[in-house]
């Protein structure tokens, strides 16, 4: 009997440690940034400049801006959840070449920006840039977001009245993303849960979603509960055949999308 109580503590022992791991590391098995800052000099990426702008705690946020036409609206991009801006800049050129100004966040603790993130900062910080590109003059403002960047992206277009918005491989929510992994008690302890399949649903702006159905990492089925709770009346979905979470946004699988969806909403006029 008391072999048998000791083996019942030590396990308990053991779970507690377990979970008790989880809760403490878990941003570590989520956020990714890399340990040093590439500027767009160093990166060979002189569309782009850095600026710095203060969230609304003074934390002062970095940021890569191209500037475009002034007839196009800007575009508010927020990157995945590893690495930094200088990963993320090249494929977003061809938009930049179109003449639509790119603005991109960088996440606290990313790239040259300060502090920690998390959901709390986030969801407070992209409402900070986006002002900010109010701030410049710019009238329409599209939000574009890949992988946790449509986390972020939603979260906006929940708190501001967007212009447009367009997600590539978004997931429902990270708490069912982490439900859906071979990692017990995950859920149990998650601190950030992204609720994007909630916040959609009070998205009005016109909503474009694309999402390869190869994509092992966030599959597909996350970006069509995403598209059916959007309260977007205009709203289009795309799940191309072949494209994987990488290949989806690395060889700009999703970009002929955009481009059409930017131009039929947009126009393709210039000044």
């Amino acid at each position: 009997m008391r072999t048998f109580i000791k083996i019942c503590i030590s396990i308990v022992v053991l779970v507690a440690w377990y979970i008790g791991g989880l809760y403490f590391m878990q941003d570590m098995f989520i956020y990714y940034p890399t340990k040093y800052h590439v500027s767009p000099e160093e990166a060979d990426l002189l569309a782009f400049q850095e600026n710095t702008i203060a969230a609304a705690d003074g934390t002062e946020l970095m940021t890569w801006y191209a500037k475009g036409y002034n007839d196009k609206p800007a575009i508010l991009f927020f990157h995945g959840n590893a690495w930094q801006n200088s990963a993320f800049a090249e494929q977003l050129l061809p938009l930049v070449d179109d003449g639509y100004t790119v603005l991109m966040m960088e996440y606290r603790g990313f790239g040259g920006s300060e502090g920690k993130l998390s959901q709390e900062t986030m969801y407070a910080d992209v409402v900070t840039t986006f002002d900010w590109l109010k701030e410049q003059g710019y009238d329409k403002i599209v939000i574009y977001g890949y992988s946790l960047g449509c986390a972020a992206a939603v979260g906006l277009a929940h708190q501001r009245d967007v212009d447009g918005l367009m997600l590539t491989a978004p997931f429902a929510s990270l708490y069912q993303l982490v439900g859906e992994k071979p990692v017990p008690f995950a859920q149990l302890v998650l601190k950030d849960r992204y609720p994007s399949d909630e916040l959609i649903t009070t998205v009005k702006a016109p909503t474009l979603i694309v999402h390869g159905k190869k994509d092992r990492l966030i599959p597909y089925m996350h970006g069509q509960k995403i598209y059916d709770a959007s309260g977007a009346e205009d709203k289009q979905l795309f799940l191309p055949d072949d494209s994987n979470h990488h290949s989806i946004y690395y060889k700009q699988e999703n970009l002929p999308y955009i481009q059409t969806w930017l131009d039929e909403h947009f126009g393709q006029t210039n000044e």
